[in-house]
């Protein structure tokens, strides 16, 4: 996939985050000092990210696809997780599922990543949850990784400050550009326990190509795509959870890495009762 190149000077994009009601900063110390001392970290983190409506960040994606070949796919067409659904249906029941091996890639706790992170949204929740130490996410527009590049500084000093109790600190939070199809990305997203990938529009071979990447994964590493399933027999699908999103409700599917001889196992199961229901299927004939 090609970047788009955005030709506006600095102060025309500048200009556009004004108009759109996303560069305006949001003092969220002064808000809590103002009565809301005793608000809770989600509640920091919802009026945090009042200043990024859902709305107004998909006019900025599609304006920064004026004149792609992605102008007309839908294949980065935007939306939001609903925080709360995300956190109970998801991060909760799944985020601490044992892996083998170290989380994050370094052995110092366990990491989730998000595959097309937005404006960040999906990694700031995952950073309040108890289960993981390390959360980042991988962004392809630019625009949007900017975005979420500015509201982390704000989450990082206004919303996590008392958010998780000091024996179990978040240890690193990020947003990065780029693809995460290059080789140095997926070696990395790869080593997490838990990656979340909204790919409701995507085609089947870019499905397919996702799935392949995946199965470099640790055996019980966690994988939730929405909508559209794995393709790899080396993952077994263990839940599918209505989850709300800004366009409304949809399917999220919850995959857990087998291990190899798992996999191999019940391809093999399956391949027999293929086999058996092709000689059922000859006698009725017959």
């Amino acid at each position: 996939m090609v970047l788009p190149v955005d030709n506006r000077t600095e102060a025309q994009k500048l200009r556009s985050l004004v108009e759109n009601g996303v560069a305006k900063r949001f003092d969220l110390r002064a808000w809590s000092d103002k009565g809301c001392a005793q608000a809770t970290a989600v509640e920091r983190l919802e009026v945090l990210l009042e200043q990024v409506r859902p709305d107004v960040a998909k006019l900025i994606v599609l304006e920064e696809l004026e004149g792609t070949s992605e102008e007309d796919s839908d294949a980065l067409v935007y939306g939001e997780i609903d925080m709360h659904d995300f956190m109970t249906e998801l991060l909760d029941k799944y985020g601490g599922t044992s892996a083998e091996g170290g989380g994050g890639g370094d052995g110092t706790g366990r990491c989730f990543v998000d595959l097309g992170s937005g404006t960040g949204k999906a990694v700031m929740a995952a950073g309040l949850c108890r289960h993981f130490s390390h959360v980042w996410g991988i962004e392809l527009l630019p625009c949007t990784s900017a975005i979420a590049e500015l509201l982390i500084e704000d989450y990082v000093r206004d919303v996590l400050p008392g958010a998780r109790p000091a024996s179990n600190p978040l240890l690193s939070c990020a947003v990065e550009r780029g693809d995460f199809f290059q080789p140095e990305v997926s070696s990395r997203w790869t080593r997490a326990d838990f990656v979340f990938c909204n790919c409701v529009t995507w085609d089947q071979d870019t499905v397919d190509a996702l799935s392949a990447a995946a199965e470099r994964m640790r055996p019980g590493a966690i994988f939730v795509t929405v909508l559209c399933p794995l393709s790899s027999d080396k993952f077994e699908l263990v839940d599918e959870a209505e989850l709300k999103f800004s366009w409304g409700f949809v399917e999220a599917l919850v995959h857990r890495r087998m291990t190899d001889d798992a996999a191999a196992l019940g391809a093999m199961l399956g391949d027999s009762m293929s086999r058996m229901r092709g000689d059922d299927d000859m006698e009725h004939d017959g």
